[in-house]
């Protein structure tokens, strides 16, 4: 029976997990962003007058746009592979 040659040390099963993270990390990147550029479009629009507020108050719309803001910071350096920066120190 054939066997398929290993390195020493090499483990695929940690590369194709880690591969799989990453790929998940800049998928909510980009779905983050999406949100990020439709709540912008529209405080714009709310800002300009030509959309009326619909119960929600510019203030509130700032502050969900903050915290994306926030979020995607912390996803872009979790696709780099760095610390989120929750202090625990994790790589992302």
């Amino acid at each position: 029976m054939p066997t398929t040659p290993q390195l020493p040390g090499a483990d695929l099963s940690f590369a194709s997990a880690d591969s799989l993270e990453r790929q998940e990390a800049i998928e909510r990147l980009d779905r983050l962003q999406q949100q990020y550029d439709l709540l912008q479009r529209r405080i714009h629009r709310v800002e300009e007058g030509s959309e009326p507020e619909d119960g929600s108050s510019l203030t509130v719309l700032r502050m969900r746009l903050d915290g994306l803001q926030q979020d995607l910071e912390r996803q872009r350096r979790r696709a780099s592979g760095q610390c989120c920066n929750c202090g625990g120190g994790c790589r992302g």
